[in-house]
């Protein structure tokens, strides 16, 4: 499973969102995810996937799209 696939099913499952939903241009809002949401689900991507998140730019007008870049990216640096 890569790290997009590893997010989006952690997303899913922690949020228990239908799969078909989470789609890239779908803001994080638009999906009942507010800042603290992002917050818990930031702490579970940084211990599943063993990265730092801390200064990563992600709010809840974020995309799923964007959520998905910054940590691959991030995953392709650790």
């Amino acid at each position: 499973m890569d790290t997009a696939e590893h997010v989006t099913t952690l997303l899913t499952g922690m949020f228990r969102l239908p799969p078909d939903s989470v789609l890239p241009d779908v803001p994080l809002y638009r999906l009942k995810i507010d800042s603290l949401a992002l917050e818990e689900f930031r702490l579970v991507l940084e211990d599943e996937l063993r990265l730092d998140l801390e200064d990563a730019p992600l709010s809840s007008r974020s995309t799923v799209g964007q959520l998905l870049a910054t940590v691959c990216e991030k995953a392709a640096v650790a």
